[in-house]
């Protein structure tokens, strides 16, 4: 399994989460983050540059599906010239679905969503008897 992280101008990140999509690979969490991939500081004139970008994460269960979200990525964000963003791979050595205890590539694969559903016994901390 592989983590594929990747950072590159949020302008881009509607067309690569459709690309992914399409490619049906799910489970993307996405931050905003600031940065530079170079130097940030510029001494002569004593500025500081940095671009507001996503970075997007995604865990996926072979090389096959790992080549196929780079590409997805690239795809949509390789035009923007110097200022294209970073994506960089790392070895997983354990997932685990937390709900439901599924590991590994059974905690990769997406689920049913689960409807809560309230009881007519049911009762809150704040309703609760006590004596």
């Amino acid at each position: 399994m592989f983590q594929l992280t990747a950072i590159f101008n949020k302008t881009y990140l509607d067309d690569v989460l459709q690309e992914l999509s399409e490619r049906k690979i799910a489970g993307v969490t996405i931050s905003d983050v600031t940065g530079n991939g170079g130097f940030a500081y510029n001494s002569e004139s004593g500025d500081i540059n940095l671009d507001n970008n996503v970075m997007i994460y995604i865990i996926v269960p072979n090389e096959s599906i790992k080549e196929d979200a780079k590409e997805a990525i690239r795809s949509n964000t390789q035009d923007l010239g110097e200022e294209s963003g970073k994506m960089w791979v790392t070895q997983v050595l354990e997932i685990e679905r937390i709900r439901t205890g599924d590991i590994n590539e059974a905690a990769l694969t997406p689920h049913e969503k689960v409807e809560h559903v309230l009881h007519d016994n049911f009762y809150s901390h704040e309703d609760t008897p006590s004596s």
